[in-house]
């Protein structure tokens, strides 16, 4: 066999046949991938080789078969076939060797192109690239070349003309490769059959690898087809053998032809059951490989490994969902690799859910004139998907053209659609961070978003969620979009704490928000019951009282307690709101002020104003991880007390130029003169909301009567308790206007949780307080997937500019002088071996 390879091997790099399939191969690529504008990795900006293993399998369709379709069709039509019949070598090891040589010399003209690696991490800027995946992507590329290698030797044992054998070969890879993706598209195959069909394809395992993905099932499919391959080439020759065999029979005479074709008739039979076999064995290991698996993830960050709680969701679904998929088309660069991603993504869940995620990529603007898309547009909004204006540049530069794209899906199942918006909440690219960082910030939360779609569209309880009323909190337009978002996604109901002397375990969550009078001390027992029971609470409070509409009645207003006397509790929750202001020079919301007069007018100008802080989020709790900033008014600080088990994590913070102001203090517009002196705020990342977790110890503790504690567990079956039984939760936030809205038109028109008018703009507020309270009510844990980080791996721009004629040089020019001096030198050596 090893013998028949080097033969191999030395034939095909003793003529021009094999270096020229080598030279065409990497001609191509370099110039697709460095020079044609719409291929080029350098304009795209990315440090990435993506498009390399995107473009490579369309060019193998041409390069192997020009290195197969000699292998065995040249001994054909040279006679050498009957020659190798009489030598000691089996047909299977004729045909291995012939193949290992064509497979080595595909691999060898794969060697080159690693200066692509070398060349992009040379010029990467951020990041580097990923070698992990990129590595992945080349065991991929390698199990493809074989799988192509063993097509082409079946096609070139078919007959003894190479260009036939060339053009079958190349048909073949190419109908295995995507022809059967193409058919699992066709309509008739949408109910159920599609993912099937396309799992028998070459692509969908070439695809899954080249992620960075090394999954068990990928292997033993292209080994299986190899194999199989292989063996019908084996057969192929044995064919050929016994009709070479039965035509000198013939000559034989009449009963050594009659001998002959019994013979031929049981080997035939002989061949079918073994073929059935072979057939059977195959199909029975890549069914036990669906079902026994392993997934090798490659990449740095781990960004195809679904988290435990997203793969239990996804294998017990009851029915399919199929998912509208609208980000698709000519897009710029870094909003094309997260279509690309998401629909990576659900690839990935599909496999989980065995196939009963389907994907359909759609445009559902295609064929609308301007009316029909202005309603379609504005339909998709109000379901909660904002479309995106496009800016793109020409090719020469001198032109800009926009398109409208929809970043988002819609999930289908069952009766239920529910929408997905991909950039929603995402965190957006700061002055300092290019916009790219924007598409890889929703790159981070896109398990988060899907898994956390499937989860409500297809769960069968609704948590139930309280809303606290008593103590003056708001039930007006204020609260308007936190309780519409409330009965959307949860049983709601209205909690009089001032009438409830127990509240029911049922209840999963309750949401306080701005008190604005005093809580009894029997109040306060029933919701520290509560949570020692195990229930949740989340706390938006103002301690102080200071509003805008004051100050801009007066230019100027006094923060005084408003004597909540909640301190005690909240000590024994291991917190301390403090009566304080929190200013932020460095990130802060801007307010329409009046600076002076212009022509006897107000001159109105947007002034940074310090004491409506926008908040960052953790940088490691999924509650407000990767979040947009959060908009704040009239913030008070919180800081931390001993609590025993009691787990303490800052929610949302200033930026690093902040500072508090004691009470009483007098808030005026003057203090936005202050806020141009940093000097001043030199307090960093001060705390505004804490999350709470463990087993609580009761306030109560040594303090109640024989009277109330048999009267809770008697009358209300739910006994005293000192110290928790259960693990709770609490979230204290020192501003209640994070949860809620702005009110205009004489208070009869809410604005939405987190927009700021002045500005025009909507932070991420809404989707702080339903991370909130999705991470107090989910018990499938689908939140904890927003702590994945993804990094940006952008190249430097400067360096491509300066150097791209070098690296062009490099990756077109030098592969084929690397090719030319390796030939020159085998030449050479071969020569002074042999003269």
């Amino acid at each position: 066999m090893w013998a028949v390879c080097k033969k191999e091997l030395r034939q095909s790099f003793s003529n021009l046949t094999g270096y020229i399939a080598i030279i065409v191969f990497l001609l191509l690529n370099g110039l697709l991938l460095f020079v044609f504008p719409d291929t080029d990795i350098l304009a795209g900006g990315y440090a990435t080789l993506d498009k390399f293993f995107e473009l490579a399998p369309w060019i193998l369709l041409l390069l192997i078969p020009a290195i197969t379709m000699r292998s065995l069709s040249e001994e054909f039509r040279t006679g050498t076939f009957e020659i190798l019949q009489t030598i000691p070598l089996s047909r299977t090891q004729l045909v291995v060797g012939k193949y290992l040589a064509a497979l080595l010399v595909v691999v060898i003209a794969l060697v080159p192109t690693l200066l692509y690696f070398l060349t992009i991490q040379r010029l990467s800027g951020q990041g580097g690239i990923d070698v992990g995946a990129t590595i992945g992507s080349y065991i991929g590329l390698v199990f493809l070349c074989a799988v192509f290698t063993s097509i082409g030797m079946l096609c070139s044992s078919w007959t003894s003309n190479a260009v036939v054998a060339f053009i079958a070969a190349a048909f073949a890879c190419f109908l295995l490769y995507s022809g059967f993706n193409a058919v699992s598209q066709l309509p008739v195959f949408a109910a159920g059959a599609d993912f099937y069909i396309e799992m028998l394809g070459i692509d969908f395992h070439y695809r899954s690898i080249s992620r960075g993905v090394v999954d068990s099932r990928d292997l033993i499919y292209f080994l299986s087809i190899i194999l199989l391959f292989l063996r019908w080439t084996n057969w192929n020759l044995a064919r050929k053998q016994a009709t070479s065999h039965e035509l000198r029979a013939t000559r034989g005479g009449p009963n050594k032809a009659l001998a002959h074709s019994s013979q031929l008739t049981a080997r035939s039979s002989k061949w079918a059951r073994s073929w059935l076999g072979v057939i059977v064995v195959l199909l029975l290991i890549n069914l036990g490989a669906s079902r026994f698996h392993y997934r090798l993830d490659l990449t740095h960050e781990k960004r195809y490994t679904l988290s435990i709680s997203t793969r239990e969701l996804l294998r017990h679904l009851d029915d399919d969902i199929q998912v509208d998929f609208f980000l698709q088309g000519d897009l710029k660069a870094g909003i094309r690799k997260l279509s690309k991603s998401t629909l990576e993504l659900l690839q990935e869940f599909s496999e989980y859910a065995d196939g009963r995620i389907r994907v359909r990529v759609t445009d559902p603007l295609a064929g609308l004139d301007d009316t029909a898309s202005m309603r379609t547009l504005d339909s998709l909004q109000r379901m909660g998907i904002q479309p995106k204006t496009q800016v793109a540049q020409s090719k020469k530069g001198d032109e800009q053209s926009q398109r409208i794209v929809i970043p988002g899906a819609l999930l289908h199942y069952k009766d239920k659609v529910f929408p997905v918006d991909l950039l929603k909440g995402v965190q957006v690219a700061k002055q300092d961070q290019p916009e790219d960082q924007l598409y890889t910030n929703a790159e981070t939360l896109l398990e988060y978003k899907f898994g956390s779609a499937i989860d409500k569209i297809t769960r069968k309880k609704v948590p139930t969620v309280g809303y606290v009323v008593g103590n003056g909190e708001p039930v007006d337009y204020s609260v308007y979009n936190l309780i519409e978002d409330m009965r959307s996604n949860y049983r709601f109901g209205i909690i009089k704490l001032d009438s409830m002397p127990v509240i029911p375990q049922e209840v999963n969550a309750l949401i306080i928000v701005k008190p604005t009078q005093k809580f009894t001390d029997r109040e306060k027992l029933t919701l520290d019951q509560y949570v020692l029971h195990g229930g949740h609470i989340i706390w938006a409070v103002d301690i102080l009282h200071a509003e805008t509409d004051s100050l801009r009645l007066d230019r100027e207003t006094l923060a005084y307690d408003r004597g909540l006397e909640l301190e005690d509790l909240f000590f024994k929750y291991g917190v301390r709101v403090k009566q304080d202001l929190v200013e932020d020079a460095g990130q802060s919301a801007s307010l329409n002020m009046v600076v002076g007069t212009i022509g006897g007018k107000p001159d109105m100008q947007l002034i940074p104003w310090p004491y409506y802080p926008l908040l960052n989020g953790s940088l490691y709790h999924p509650i407000s991880k990767n979040l947009d900033p959060v908009y704040a008014r009239f913030a008070n600080s919180i800081d931390t007390v001993k609590a025993p088990g009691i787990q303490k994590t800052v929610l949302l913070q200033t930026s690093a130029n902040g500072r508090v102001v004691s009470t009483p203090a007098i808030i005026s517009f003057e203090s936005a003169k202050q806020a141009s002196d940093l000097r001043l705020f030199n307090t960093p990342n001060i705390p505004v909301a804490y999350l709470l977790e463990g087993k609580f110890s009761s306030l109560f503790a040594g303090r109640i009567g024989t009277a109330v504690a048999d009267s809770l567990a008697n009358d209300y079956h739910q006994p005293f308790l000192s110290e928790g039984d259960k693990p709770g939760r609490v979230i204290v936030m020192g501003d209640a206007d994070i949860v809620m809205n702005e009110v205009v038109q004489q208070g009869r028109q809410p604005l939405q949780m987190g927009y700021s008018k002045d500005i025009n703009y909507k932070f991420a507020n809404e989707d702080f307080i339903e991370n909130c309270l999705e991470y107090m009510t989910n018990p499938s844990r689908i939140l904890e997937t927003r702590s994945k980080d993804f990094t940006l791996r952008l190249l430097d721009p400067a360096k491509v500019e300066t150097g791209r004629p070098f690296w062009q040089f490099i990756n077109i020019g030098l592969p084929i002088l690397l090719v030319i001096a390796g030939g020159y030198l085998y030449q050479f050596l071969r020569r002074r071996k042999y003269t």
